[in-house]
């Protein structure tokens, strides 16, 4: 049977496309040159001929989990100023400070200066005298003694000024913020002609109420009334008053303290001869404590013997 002139069956076709592709394929590479591949340092690697470099691959992280995921940092913040104080209380370990000193008022002073205190007495004196005399005078009246009345309210109202006399020479009250106030209102309390003993021994410590020469009220009373005279005798009559000036007092500073020592002159001169000088002249010294009421208190209510200052200048 003759050869068909119509060519070569399909899949003889395709055979031959095949064939012609592969040797285009061989031609090709011929013509590149081959590049070789170097391993780098450090590794040892076969030389090996390709055409194209090999594609670099990245290795596959997982994704974080949702718990996992990394917070973005928080922008930095602007340096905040801080003092130099501040910055040594920061820098240097904290230090014990010593406690401050606190007085015991059990044992310096139990009984503090009050209005209440000071005129507590005279007020009930008061109430009482007037009850008395506002009764006695209604049944005066009431008995039309008339003439009886008007004495009886003449004498009450003398005898109401006595009472209230303690009142009126202390109407100021005794601010002791320094020990040198201290010792200018006791001393002033007793340049009267009827000295408010009251409120002297009001003014004085524990250690000040206890004395030799008294432990009490009265007998603190007793000891002023006898100094006195002593003091008048030949100097002034007995119902001329005289007066006590505190002068030259020295001591430390008392600013956070509540005990001093301290150095001062008491002068005594008669009243309404100050340009005479003083008659009598008493150095002394003495400690003051500061009571639960910040202010400050005696410790010593009496008065040191000395000489008469007039004697001693005749000599």
């Amino acid at each position: 049977m003759a050869d068909s002139s119509t060519g070569p069956e399909p899949d003889q076709r395709d055979d031959q496309a095949a064939a012609e592709w592969l040797l285009q394929d061989d031609q090709a590479s011929a013509k590149k040159p081959q590049q070789p591949i170097v391993a780098p340092s450090g590794d040892s690697f076969d030389l090996a001929d390709t055409d194209e470099p090999a594609p670099t691959r990245r290795a596959y992280i997982p994704p974080p989990a949702s718990d996992e995921r990394e917070v973005a940092p928080e922008p930095a913040r602007p340096a905040e100023r801080i003092r130099p104080r501040e910055r040594e209380s920061i820098d240097e370990p904290r230090r014990e400070r010593p406690a401050p000193r606190r007085l015991d008022s059990g044992t310096a002073v139990d009984h503090v200066w009050t209005r209440g205190a000071e005129w507590g007495p005279t007020i009930v004196a008061l109430i009482v005298w007037g009850v008395v005399a506002l009764t006695l005078l209604y049944f005066l009246l009431a008995w039309e003694m008339y003439s009886t009345a008007m004495a009886t309210l003449a004498i009450g109202g003398l005898v109401g000024l006595a009472l209230l006399y303690p009142i009126l020479i202390t109407l100021e009250r005794p601010v002791r913020m320094t020990p040198e106030q201290a010792l200018r209102d006791y001393y002033q309390a007793l340049s009267h002609h009827f000295p408010h003993y009251r409120r002297m021994w009001l003014l004085l410590s524990n250690a000040g109420r206890t004395s030799s020469r008294f432990a009490s009220l009265e007998g603190f009373k007793g000891y002023w009334k006898a100094k006195l005279k002593q003091l008048r005798e030949g100097k002034a009559k007995g119902s001329t008053p005289l007066v006590f000036v505190v002068e030259g007092f020295k001591s430390e500073k008392s600013g956070g303290k509540t005990e001093i020592q301290g150095k001062w002159t008491v002068q005594v001169f008669v009243r309404g001869q100050r340009d005479a000088g003083p008659i009598w002249s008493f150095p002394t010294e003495g400690t003051l404590v500061k009571g639960p009421d910040n202010m400050w208190y005696i410790d010593d209510g009496t008065l040191a013997e000395r000489r008469s200052t007039r004697a001693a200048d005749a000599e």
